[in-house]
């Protein structure tokens, strides 16, 4: 511990939204199979779905992603969606902008470097494959606006390779936000988005696609483009093993001069379940817990005194937010589902404890699932997007009037 007048250590773990940890457990395998399969690319495409849910650390291991294509020579661009960017203009605009920096940044890193080249050196690095004059095939339902959107990645894509690097990666974070109004004149953003990749990859742009989001993102995918299933190589972010996950945990304490008993350790890893985000919590208020304790150790006794302390601070920043969101009447159904049992939540059982007709209760669930708190997998079944959350509700139950 630290002695009087010096600081303390800095806390080693980052509970957070995206937040690096200081030690990212049991994500190699898939780390090594991104990396494979942009090395096939473009005479494959490098396409990628990420999914799972809340709190696995799609976030973190996605610009891990990020950092391996610009390190194999790939320029990126990585953006994170928001409700808003659901429609054609909005999602053309937000991508053009950051092509045009993308475009803007490698040209002037180009120049830069030839500056300091001799001829034979620039001319070396300079030769690519131009893909300007492109013989554009959009067949049928391509609009106006996926021409746009094919164009600038185009100019990208030539900006890059000119200034060396193998083509692109494109980078969604919360993907399940995007997905096509089924109206044949409303706004299809995703299936934009799909065919402008797609038709350009058959023609051998290097041009990757990566989307991350929550398990509706697969739904919202094979609904706006039938062909999605076989553009993109799935891959499930879960929850981490007992070995990664006590990694995860003790891992951060090296070199800090503390340590965690076992009996401390195996009680974190069975409440927390392998779920990234939490083992960061729970490590992060236990250090602090410690500092405070003046201890060396983390000990069973240190957490049984601020157990409910944790609790506290995970409802208010993992689960309340958004609850908080949702309309009244949602929030009363969510009150409803606090008294089945789980998982699944069924439709029916949840109809039978609801005051509400059944009608009203699918249509809050519809609801529900567009506001990415459930999802459903089969006729009447649903999950929750975020693990615990069926015991978050019922200590959420137990607190109203």
């Amino acid at each position: 511990m630290p002695h009087a007048g010096e600081r303390p250590a800095k806390n080693p773990y980052r509970p957070g939204v995206g937040l690096q940890p200081t030690h990212l457990a049991g994500r190699e395998t898939q780390i090594r199979r991104f990396r494979s399969t942009l090395s096939s690319a473009p005479e494959i495409p490098a396409n990628l779905r990420l999914t799972g849910l809340r709190g696995v650390g799609k976030t973190v291991l996605l610009r891990r992603f990020e950092q391996s294509a610009s390190e194999d020579g790939w320029a990126t661009v990585m953006l994170e969606l928001e409700p808003r960017h659901n429609s054609d203009e909005r999602l053309t605009s937000l991508l053009a902008g950051h092509l045009e920096r993308l475009t803007t940044e490698v040209s002037k890193a180009r120049r830069l470097r030839e500056a300091v080249s001799d001829a034979v050196e620039v001319a070396r690095r300079t030769v690519s494959v131009s893909f300007e004059g492109f013989e554009w095939s959009l067949g049928g339902d391509l609009a106006t606006r996926t021409t746009a959107l094919a164009e600038s990645v185009v100019d990208a894509v030539n900006a890059a390779t000119r200034a060396g690097r193998e083509g692109l990666v494109l980078l969604f974070d919360e993907a399940q936000i995007l997905y096509d109004e089924k109206a044949r004149d409303g706004d299809h953003p995703l299936s934009m988005l799909l065919a402008a990749v797609s038709m350009l990859q058959r023609q051998e742009v290097p041009v990757a696609l990566v989307l991350c989001g929550l398990p509706t993102l697969t739904i919202n995918l094979l609904e706006a483009r039938t062909y999605s299933e076989r553009m993109f190589r799935g891959d499930e972010v879960g929850s981490l093993p007992t070995a990664e996950a006590r990694q995860a945990f003790l891992v951060p304490l090296e070199g800090t001069g503390r340590s965690a008993s076992e009996e401390l350790v195996e009680r974190v890893l069975t409440t927390v379940e392998g779920y990234p985000y939490f083992i960061q919590l729970w490590g992060a208020e236990l250090w602090d817990a410690a500092t405070y304790a003046c201890s060396d150790t983390l000990t069973v006794r240190i957490l049984e005194e601020i157990e409910s302390d944790i609790y506290r601070r995970l409802d208010l920043d993992f689960y309340a937010p958004r609850v908080d969101a949702l309309t009244p009447a949602e929030q009363d159904l969510l009150g409803d589902a606090a008294g089945c049992s789980y998982p699944p939540l069924l439709a029916g059982e949840l109809g039978g404890r609801s005051p509400k007709s059944t009608g009203n209760v699918n249509v809050l669930l519809g609801r529900l699932v567009k506001a990415n708190v459930v999802y459903r997998q089969g006729k009447g079944r649903y999950f929750y997007t975020a693990p615990g959350f069926d015991a978050y509700l019922s200590r959420r139950a137990e607190r109203l009037p």
